[in-house]
């Protein structure tokens, strides 16, 4: 008994209790870190390296020509405009579902019965379609000839609508079902962040009588902060590289005014125009937009942090 105490147990990890922490650390995070230099650093250093280079057959037949295909893809006129589109689509998309997932939030917490946890259910399935699958259903809802809405149009002897060929239909018919999509999703986001806002704020500036606006932008906003900043990049991220409902909806038309960078990326890639290194060095520009705005959003909210706790450090 007293020899099998004495029994040293067998340990990969350091005795130091700091020092086993660190290392034990370190083996939990070891495999995650693996699979990203793997799947997501090495093939970003491969593709910056690709867009410096210009591919003819192959790697053996390649050469150097630094900037050009940056240079290149950036004259064309087409990529410049999807970028416009898609700045302007993501701005609509972003504004309206962030004010009215917060406004569907606030009635949601007010609501507390037996349909609530129905509601929530319902509203957040569209989340969990893919945007080919909302695509198709938007299709058949419309279609010039025989969808659904231009049917119900022609049935009270109205002009049918085509979503394709009119501008302004042709966005709607974008920015609609992207909103369908995510619409459930934040708006369970800002119910988790209103319901964890604590009633003894609330009742206490009631007693103060603090109306409903003066609670609002004094204490539901500054608490939801973090919540606003984590959809905000969300949708930002998203919505700048949509693809598949504006594919399915309207690839394109008319006249590429709804054409998106990812998309008009992958008519690059199937009519086989533009070398591989130009498409290639067009995605790093894309993901280059995407960080530059998630990195203004960080930004404007960790200098409005700052002021907030230099206002508190000298008051």
């Amino acid at each position: 008994m007293e020899q099998a105490k004495k029994k040293k147990q067998f340990s990969i990890l350091p005795k130091n209790k700091t020092t086993e922490e660190k290392v034990s650390g370190l083996i939990c995070i070891a495999p995650a870190f693996i699979l990203l230099t793997i799947f997501v650093l090495v093939p970003l250093v491969m593709a910056i390296w690709r867009s410096f280079y210009y591919y003819e057959s192959g790697p053996v037949d390649s050469y150097f020509v630094g900037f050009e295909n940056y240079k290149a893809i950036l004259k064309n006129e087409i990529f410049l405009k999807s970028l416009g589109n898609v700045l302007l689509m993501a701005l609509c998309i972003v504004s309206f579902q962030v004010i009215g997932s917060f406004i569907f939030a606030s009635i949601l917490v007010k609501v507390r019965n037996k349909f609530t946890v129905f509601v929530r259910v319902i509203i957040y399935l569209p989340y969990l379609f893919s945007g080919i699958v909302v695509g198709c259903i938007f299709t058949l809802l419309t279609t010039y000839n025989g969808g659904f809405i231009n049917g119900l149009i022609t049935l009270f002897d109205g002009e049918p609508i085509s979503f394709q060929m009119d501008k302004f239909w042709a966005y709607l018919s974008i920015i609609v079902p992207t909103l369908w999509v995510g619409m459930g999703y934040t708006t369970l986001v800002f119910y988790s962040g209103l319901i964890n806002i604590p009633n003894d704020y609330l009742e206490a500036a009631s007693v103060d009588g603090a109306g409903y606006f003066t609670k609002l932008f004094s204490i539901i906003l500054p608490s939801l902060k973090n919540y606003f900043v984590l959809i905000i990049v969300t949708l930002v991220t998203g919505n700048l590289q949509m693809f598949e409902i504006p594919m399915m909806m309207t690839n394109g038309l008319p006249l590429n005014m709804t054409m998106t960078p990812v998309l008009y990326l992958v008519h690059l890639r199937s009519n086989g125009n533009v070398s591989e290194s130009q498409i290639i060095a067009a995605s790093i520009l894309i993901m280059l937009s995407v960080g530059a705005i998630n990195a203004i959003v960080f930004s404007l909210t960790n200098r409005k942090d700052k002021d907030e706790r230099r206002v508190k450090k000298h008051g």
